[in-house]
């Protein structure tokens, strides 16, 4: 969410998401290609939502890269603490610069449930997207829920280190396209609202997806993304709440059109390399659990 989740979709003055899970292909020793990571489907995520950085600007940090030596193939310790439903809590931290304001930190938060089973000797995480909110910045940014929860679900096979004595498992990276349709990982982002790429993913009318913006100017941004990143955690003594890291830096992000024409120009972001905020909690939940659920029981689960 990550979707995901991570998604997470904010600007200061301008952006946010839809999207399609794809593999991204990385390469880690022992690693096996992921499950549906990399299959193409219809857009319309983190879910979890991930922050994205604008398309015209080359990121300044990128989302890195698990180590090697990871495996697919899952311990017994990671069978036993992981599968099931769980409710996700990612958050990431990014820098906007926004004309005459200069740097304007903010953080996303996305919720999400995911439900990990076992496949034969591997896990597999699904990830859906639910709530996304941003504190910080200039302004008030506002994300509708028909938003993180239009992008399909992502779908990996977690991936596993022993290392020093304790049990890594990581969530590879995947790439989501939202408000738009994307054939491969490497496509360009659409730069504008004719492409036929674009879709209107939230259903609202508007091209890609809407964000609502509040501050120096107010209005409703049409946006779309790449959303790229990776999750991982250090398994404990047993079943329970898990805490990891939050890897989003490798998001980009485009505006293509908005109801006030100041709020038509990108603001770029990069990821804050204080990455103390870009953390990632996965909660036990009933598997019932939906959406209507999570955000009715709201910060009181994390």
């Amino acid at each position: 969410m990550g979707w995901s989740v991570a998604l997470l979709l904010a600007v200061a003055c301008g952006g946010d998401d839809d999207g399609r899970p794809m593999d991204m292909g990385t390469d880690a020793g022992a690693v096996t290609p992921g499950t549906d990571a990399g299959s193409v489907t219809p857009g319309a995520d983190a879910g979890s939502v991930t922050p994205g950085t604008d398309a015209g600007t080359p990121p300044s940090l990128d989302a890195g890269a698990p180590p090697e030596g990871r495996t697919t193939t899952a311990p017994p310790e990671a069978v036993e603490q992981l599968v099931g439903t769980f409710a996700l809590e990612s958050r990431f931290a990014t820098i906007s610069m926004v004309p005459f304001l200069g740097d304007q930190r903010s953080v996303s938060t996305a919720w999400g449930l995911v439900t990990i089973e076992q496949v034969g000797e591997t896990l597999q995480m699904t990830e859906r997207g639910c709530h996304v909110e941003t504190e910080g910045g200039s302004t008030m940014t506002t994300i509708p829920d028909a938003v993180p929860q239009s992008i399909p679900p992502r779908v990996a096979t977690l991936e596993f280190l022993s290392e020093g004595g304790s049990l890594r498992w990581f969530r590879p990276e995947v790439a989501v396209a939202v408000g738009w349709e994307a054939s491969s990982p490497a496509d360009m982002l659409p730069q504008s609202a004719d492409d036929p790429r674009v879709v209107d993913a939230d259903g609202d009318g508007n091209p890609g997806v809407t964000v609502s913006i509040s501050g120096l100017a107010s209005g409703d941004v049409y946006v779309v993304q790449w959303q790229r990143g990776w999750y991982e955690g250090t398994l404990g003594g047993g079943a329970g709440t898990l805490t990891g890291q939050n890897h989003g830096g490798g998001s980009e992000q485009k505006t293509i059109g908005a109801s006030n024409s100041i709020l038509e120009m990108d603001v770029p972001q990069r990821p804050d390399p204080d990455t103390s905020d870009n953390t990632l909690q996965l909660v036990p939940v009933d598997a019932g659990m939906d959406c209507a659920g999570l955000i009715a029981a709201g910060d009181g689960l994390f």
